[in-house]
């Protein structure tokens, strides 16, 4: 698991050498504490947490196939660290019929209606 995040962090980051992934046990899972040096923080974390986000599912794919629980943490600039909060299993809802979710309306065409002013509120 380390050479794997190492290996998508390098690619990742503009300055490899600052990349620090410590292992811990805890709870029976592996946490992984990546660091990386300040200016890279924003490309390992993306937009909206885009990037972190699809590190961690890389990092699941390959967790289940080993059979192991895992975390993973990024450290901060003041050495504190971001914890991954998302939940191991996600719940989903389950949508019974189309109609619970579209007004179905008895005539075959959508109404559409011309907007021929803006008003601000």
């Amino acid at each position: 698991m380390q050479e794997l995040l190492d290996l998508i962090l390098k690619n990742i980051v503009t300055n490899p050498d600052a990349i620090q992934i410590t292992t811990s046990e805890e709870e029976g899972r592996e946490v992984y504490t990546i660091s990386v040096d300040p200016s890279d923080m924003g490309r390992v974390i993306g937009k909206n947490g885009k990037v972190i986000k699809a590190i961690r599912a890389l990092a699941h794919v390959v967790a289940i196939r080993q059979g192991k629980r895992f975390r993973i943490n990024l450290a901060d600039e003041n050495g504190g660290a971001q914890v991954d909060n998302t939940p191991e299993t996600e719940e989903v809802a389950v949508v019974e019929e189309v109609s619970d979710v579209i007004d179905l309306s008895d005539t075959d065409e959508p109404e559409v209606k011309e907007v021929t002013e803006v008003t601000e509120e």
